[in-house]
């Protein structure tokens, strides 16, 4: 099984040479449309386009690594656009420290902005008094810039006067950690959304939008209940931590009850039932 930090700075690193847009287009290449209007797909998930992007990027790839429910609690409880309400989520958690920092830390950097922090990126590793960090909205060199553009791998000095310190993802409390899982660790967000356009018609590019949501049909342990897509469900939920119980692509007592405990913790109608088009499959595939 992949370690959990390491699932995470591997979806991070995979991000590197990302170059932010000049328009609204072209948003998913690296490279094409580069310019500097802080457009992003970064900022397009998060529904806040365009924006400084470097604690969205954050957001993003614990999103990717762990879906939904899982990456809010290991962020301290919420998403946020704000370095500075990620860097207080971790100290209200008492998850934040000044010292001795770990792979797989949320670095947080002093700005000119505002006061707290106004930067953000993801310790790769520690090696020899110095951090190595991927962040986003940012560029090359060794100093912070907090308005960079791109993905880009950085290190510090662990002394470096600009570092506030550190906030640490309660990793070990990951569901993906226990074998009643079994494969579906390494199942992320844009494979489920893959999965459910292969087998539901749609356009099949792990990019969820308008088409994807109309094409999904609703799904219950009374309809659909053997639907191919109801394995897929079953597994991103046991990954998300609502537990369907085996993968076997029958809707039963414990996918509804998973399907119910999803809904009442994503503001959903709780009522068990994946309804075509509607709040708990635009939750479950990301659309706000």
């Amino acid at each position: 099984m992949e370690n959990t930090r390491n699932k995470v700075i591997r979806i991070a690193l995979n991000e590197e040479g990302y170059l932010e847009k000049k328009s609204n287009s072209q948003l998913e290449s690296k490279t094409a449309n580069a310019g500097s209007a802080n457009y992003t797909k970064y900022g397009k998930w998060y529904g806040l386009n365009p924006d400084l992007w470097c604690a969205m990027f954050i957001c993003w790839i614990f999103n990717e690594a762990y879906g939904e429910t899982a990456a809010k609690k290991l962020l301290a409880g919420k998403f946020s656009a704000a370095c500075e309400e990620i860097r207080q989520n971790f100290i209200g958690k008492k998850q934040y420290h000044t010292a001795n920092p770990q792979i797989g830390d949320i670095v947080f950097f002093k700005g000119t902005r505002h006061a707290g922090a106004n930067h953000i990126g993801i310790i790769t590793d520690v090696s020899q008094g110095r951090i190595y960090t991927i962040e986003g909205n940012t560029s090359g060199g060794s100093y912070v810039i907090d308005n960079g553009g791109g993905v880009a791998k950085k290190s510090y000095g662990i002394s470096y006067s600009r570092i506030l310190g550190y906030g640490r993802p309660a990793y070990d409390g990951l569901p993906d950690q226990n074998p009643a899982t079994e494969t579906n660790s390494a199942y992320t967000k844009k494979q489920f959304i893959r999965d459910v356009q292969s087998v539901t018609g749609a356009k099949t590019d792990g990019i969820a939008g308008p088409e994807t949501l109309s094409k999904t049909i609703t799904v219950s342990k009374t309809v659909n209940r053997k639907h191919p897509i109801v394995k897929f469900i079953q597994k991103y939920l046991n990954v998300l931590g609502y537990n369907c119980g085996t993968v076997d692509g029958i809707a039963g007592t414990k996918f509804d009850a998973a399907v119910r405990a999803y809904q009442k913790a994503n503001g959903c109608i709780s009522d068990g039932e994946l309804t075509a088009g509607k709040n708990t499959w635009r939750t479950l595939l990301g659309l706000k």
